[in-house]
C-alpha cells in the first residue's frame, strides 16, 4: 500500500533533490528548534519564494505549526525545512510564536503527580 500523502503535497516534488529546493543552502540561518511555533506575517512581495516555501506559509495561515510538523506535513527533511522557514522569517511571511507557557501552580501539580506515579511504579 502506498504512504498517504496529505493534500497539500506536490507529487511534482517528489524527483527534487533537497539542495535544489534549498538552492544548495545545507544549514538554517537561525538556530530554528523543532518546536519552533511558526505563524503568518505580514509580509508583502512573496512572488519569488518558490512552491515548497509557499506550500509551508500556507498551512501556517491554517494555524500555528511546529517546524517538526511542517517537515513532516510536507515529507521533507528537517533540515530543508529549517532552511526554508528561515527564508520566510526573513520576508516576513513566517513569524515565531511563543508557546504559552504552563503557569507555576500548573506545572508543580503536574511534577508532582509525575513523581507520584514514578513512586507507584518502584
Amino acid at each position: 500500500m502506498a504512504p498517504r500523502r496529505s493534500a497539500w503535497h506536490d507529487s511534482a516534488l517528489d524527483d527534487v533533490r533537497p539542495y535544489t529546493i534549498t538552492a544548495g543552502r545545507t544549514r538554517p540561518k537561525y538556530a530554528l528548534q523543532l518546536t519552533s511555533l511558526l505563524s503568518p506575517g505580514p509580509a508583502t512581495g512573496l512572488a519569488d519564494i518558490g512552491s515548497e516555501a509557499e506550500a509551508m506559509r500556507l498551512l501556517c495561515l491554517i494555524s500555528p505549526r511546529s517546524i517538526v510538523e511542517l517537515a513532516g506535513l510536507r515529507s521533507q527533511l528537517v533540515q530543508v525545512t529549517k532552511v526554508l522557514v528561515c527564508d520566510l522569517l526573513d520576508l516576513g511571511a513566517l513569524v515565531l510564536t511563543a508557546p504559552a507557557d504552563i503557569a507555576p501552580h500548573e506545572n508543580n501539580h503536574l511534577l508532582e503527580a509525575v513523581v507520584a506515579g514514578l513512586r507507584r511504579l518502584v
